[in-house]
């Protein structure tokens, strides 16, 4: 699993072929899913700690942030399979909801970075490389599990497949939200976080 996490953040293609035709593979891509989504609560949760939030607080989002981050996931999968399996496929596409799954679930890996968003001064820049560096990976792998000949398409799936889910991802982080709670943020930066998580 290693090995092909490695792969995928580095655009391998044949690391994604790998993937895309393994059946078996789809527990570990929500292995990674998880893994990535982890990351960003271990952040948060010692940024949280080094300003004394409540481990009661804090326990809550661990828990919120797996569940939240797996249906997260979930919804970007189906958007892109909607856009690219059905609205812009080509002749040559043939894909499945579990071969894309499979396929972006490993392209999440870059967000490992964003365990690093505690650090004061620099730890807001982990979670933006994280994020440019996977939205760069999902193109790969929405290329290589949808068989596009041009990465043109496989940005336009992608971008398309950001303006359609951004709806239905601001009412899951809404509830999220809502059950959890969340610190406060300035509007803009608030956006600009949303935006950023809808992968």
């Amino acid at each position: 699993m290693i090995q092909r996490m490695i792969g995928a953040a580095f655009f391998n293609r044949q690391t994604y072929e790998e993937i895309e035709q393994d059946q078996g593979a789809l527990g570990q891509a929500i292995g990674v899913v998880l893994l990535v989504t982890l990351c960003g609560v271990v952040g948060g949760v010692i940024g949280g700690l080094m300003q004394g939030s409540a481990v009661l607080g804090i326990l809550f989002g661990i828990i919120g942030g797996l569940v939240f981050g797996i249906i997260r996931w979930a919804l970007w999968v189906s958007v892109m399979y909607l856009v690219g399996g059905k609205m812009l496929r080509t002749g040559d596409t043939q894909t499945s909801w579990g071969e894309l799954g499979r396929v972006m679930g490993f392209a999440y890996t870059p967000g490992v970075l964003s365990v690093l968003s505690f650090i004061p001064g620099i730890g807001g820049l982990f979670p933006v490389i994280g994020f440019c560096w996977t939205l760069a990976a999902v193109t790969v792998a929405v290329r290589q599990a949808m068989d596009f000949e041009s990465t043109g398409r496989a940005i336009g799936v992608v971008l398309l497949s950001a303006v359609i889910g951004f709806i239905p991802w601001v009412i899951i982080w809404a509830i999220q939200l809502a059950i959890l709670g969340g610190p406060e943020a300035p509007p803009v930066e608030s956006a600009i976080r949303n935006l950023m998580s809808v992968i």
